[in-house]
Order: C-alpha cells, then structure tokens, then sequence
C-alpha cells in the first residue's frame, strides 16, 4: 500500500504546485492589464483618459526668432514643433482637435527674457470668443479670447523661471469651451481654434 501512495502523493504535491504556478501567473497578467508599464504620455491619453493630446517625439528644431507659418506649404518649419492636438495644415491653418495643443521650440542655451506670440482665429461657427489658456513649462501665462474672423496676434512674456536646463520650451494651449461639433462627438474630436502662425523672440 505504501509504495502505492507514495506515488499519488506526489502527484498530488505535483499538481498543487502547477496550480498555484497557475493561479500566480493569472494575478501577474490580471495585475499588468490594470497597471501596464505604459509611457506617461500614453497612460493619459489611452487609460487614464486624462488628455486629449497624443504627445508625438517631435524634436523641436526652430530657428530662434523667426515667425513660423502652420498654415499649408509651411510644413517644413511647423512639423518639428507639432507635439498633438492639431488638424492640418491647410489654407487657413492648423485646426485644434480635442481639449488641448501643444507645440514644442528648442531655443539656444542662453535664451533670455522670452516673448511668445501666437496667431490664432476662433473657429468659424463658434457663437462666441473662444477662451485660449496658455502654459509655457507648465507655468500658466494667461487666457486670451480668440474672436471668429481675422487672425488676431496675442504675445505672452515668458519669465526666466519657466525656462528648463534642456532648453526646450513646450507651449500647451487648453480650450476650456472647445465646441462638439456633433453631439456624439467624443472630447478627441472637439474644436476651437485655428492656429496660422507662431514665434519664440528674446530681449534684444
């Protein structure tokens, strides 16, 4: 009898351990699903759902001081500063889609005393201005009203404080009272504003 059970149990002992091996695995893959080991740029945007700009590994090569145009035939120069949240280009610029922009400017290392200017018009069916907050770094700058029809140019001064040891200045652009322009719209497809042309000067 003995030399029959010993064999059972360790079968036995055998298929408990593949068991908890098994159990085991489940957790882990049930836990990565949850907490997947993701980018935070894509953790806001596809699982948090805290973002409706897909930050794109744009580099941000501008040359300092010169005025950008997003409108069509100026992609050579707005394409390496697109980070997310932009239709386009065409004619009359590029379109913002969703709740947010951003753009991105490598500036030279002694950069200093900062002016940001951005040329924006409200979106055509827009009933009234359309509020545009600006954050440069992530330090807010302000919130301008951008009005239907003619481009309008707002500046905002960019303290020293906001500027980082990798140069790179990233201007995010947030439109509290973006438009669904269908009810069924979801918050990646909002409108707003038309962006048609930008620049980074310093203090001369």
């Amino acid at each position: 009898m003995s030399s029959v059970a010993l064999p059972n149990r360790a079968g036995r002992t055998a298929l408990s351990g593949a068991a908890v091996l098994l159990a085991g695995f489940e957790l882990f893959t049930a836990w990565q699903a949850i907490h997947p080991h993701v980018a935070p740029s894509y953790r806001a945007y596809f699982i948090d759902q805290t973002t409706t700009c897909l930050e794109q590994p744009v580099p941000g090569d501008y040359a300092f001081g010169t005025l950008i145009s997003f409108r069509s035939g100026g992609e050579a120069q707005s394409r390496p500063v697109r980070v997310c949240g932009f239709e386009g280009p065409v004619g009359n610029g590029l379109h913002a889609v969703g709740e947010s922009s951003r753009l991105r400017f490598k500036l030279p290392a002694d950069a200093k005393g900062l002016t940001l200017m951005l040329e924006l018009s409200a979106v055509d069916f827009s009933k009234t201005a359309q509020p545009v907050n600006v954050l440069v770094n992530g330090q807010n700058l302000g919130t301008v009203q951008v009005q239907t029809g003619p481009e309008q140019r707002f500046s905002f001064a960019v303290p020293d404080s906001a500027l980082t040891p990798d140069h790179l200045l990233e201007v995010e652009m947030k439109y509290p009272e973006a438009i669904r322009v269908d009810p069924q719209d979801s918050n990646t497809r909002k409108r707003s504003i038309k962006l048609t042309a930008g620049s980074v000067t310093g203090a001369a």
